[in-house]
């Protein structure tokens, strides 16, 4: 007659299959200390000091032997938990730290390339507008001068138009801004594209 088949304990998660690990750790070592404190001496006595790490060694030895014989009578998440183990990659914290990172990084540059295309266009066409007028006034000559010192004004000599030292100041910053982004934009938008791959090749690993 067949022997009848035990069913596995199933089990929601790794994480708490770990945490029973952790809890049948801890009672081994509270069990282990109590029983070292019994000798004379107590247990940080010299009895107690002679025999700890053969004790430690051993409740070390039964706890692993313990879990290896309990994982075939495990289910973990719906799966046979020696399958599990094999399907699944232990969890890379910082890893996932710096994907984090890295996608915050992107929805930022993102937000501020949008932000320079929208602002840029008017910069440049503020720039362009007070160049032209710089322009008229520097050809702009009075009608009627006989004197011939007024006729023979140079350019340097007309005063400078209004915001002057804004429209320096705007033309510096607007090609500083296109500089910018015209050598920082490929790598922003590479290194966001590499934590997108990282992210989907995560993404696709079975639960």
């Amino acid at each position: 007659m067949d022997q009848p088949t035990l069913s596995r304990i199933a089990v929601e998660s790794q994480s708490d299959w770990l945490r029973v690990q952790e809890n049948i750790k801890r009672g081994l070592e509270q069990a282990m200390e109590a029983r070292l404190g019994a000798l004379p001496g107590g247990k940080d006595g010299e009895a107690a000091k002679r025999v700890r790490k053969e004790v430690e060694g051993r409740l070390e030895k039964i706890r692993e032997e313990m879990f290896r014989l309990s994982v075939p009578n495990l289910r973990v998440n719906g799966h046979n938990y020696e399958d599990f183990v094999d399907a699944t990659e232990p969890f890379d914290e910082m890893l996932d730290r710096k994907i984090k990172g890295l996608d915050t990084e992107r929805v930022a540059w993102g937000m501020s390339v949008a932000a320079r295309r929208k602002r840029t266009p008017a910069d440049i066409y503020r720039l362009e507008a007070n160049l032209e007028e710089r322009r008229e006034m520097a050809e702009w000559l009075p009608e009627g001068e006989d004197d011939e010192g007024e006729q023979q004004k140079r350019a340097v000599d007309i005063p400078k138009p209004p915001r002057h030292q804004e429209t320096i100041e705007t033309f510096g910053e607007v090609v500083s801004n296109l500089s910018q982004l015209a050598s920082m934009a490929p790598k922003q938008l590479a290194r966001a594209q590499r934590a997108q791959s990282v992210r989907e090749e995560i993404a696709s690993i079975p639960p």
